[in-house]
């Protein structure tokens, strides 16, 4: 510490004053830097948990639904989750209908129902898409334009007795 003191008070030309500054600040910024990164990429691989804010009616059964509908939203869905009650969803509200809406699985750890939405009526369903650790990850599209997309745990399709043309009730919690 002492040599280090030192070094700093001894006079010294603007390039040697830099190349001391660095010589401390480098090790700190190096440090700083990789604690950032990591903690970056653990909290990015946290599953995310939105408010149940609508409710899809199918017959006579209720499903609550988490609805996705800001870019980082849509973009995070169901990854990273352990388990998804039989009894909820993930609604994602694309906005505009988007032709062939792509959705896949990528670091989502559970299989999956899809179903594809356009005013309420059920136009493409997928049925147990498997979770996708590692790139490449399937794709899965809508047959038709869509504006919603409900992702519901596998095997709910077949429980609910859903099929393409079912029309689902969405009600919208946050109105009253």
């Amino acid at each position: 510490m002492t040599n280090l003191l030192y070094k700093l008070k001894k006079p010294k030309n603007s390039s040697q004053v830099l190349l001391s500054t660095l010589n401390i600040a480098g090790p700190i910024a190096g440090v700083v830097f990789t604690v950032t990164a990591l903690s970056s990429s653990i909290i990015s691989r946290q599953p995310q948990q939105l408010p149940i804010s609508a409710v899809a009616q199918i017959g006579n059964k209720k499903i609550q639904l988490e609805v996705a509908q800001i870019p980082e939203e849509l973009a995070k869905g169901l990854k990273f989750r352990k388990q998804l009650p039989q009894d909820t969803g993930m609604l994602f509200e694309l906005g505009k209908s988007v032709e062939k809406a792509p959705f896949w699985m990528k670091d989502v750890h559970i299989p999956l129902d899809i179903l594809f939405l356009q005013d309420g009526v059920v136009k493409t369903i997928v049925q147990s898409a498997p979770p996708c650790p590692k790139e490449p990850c399937k794709i899965y599209y809508s047959t038709e334009p869509v504006h919603q997309v409900l992702e519901l745990s596998a095997g709910s399709v077949a429980r609910l007795g859903i099929k393409e043309g079912t029309t689902l009730k969405i009600t919208d919690k946050t109105r009253g």
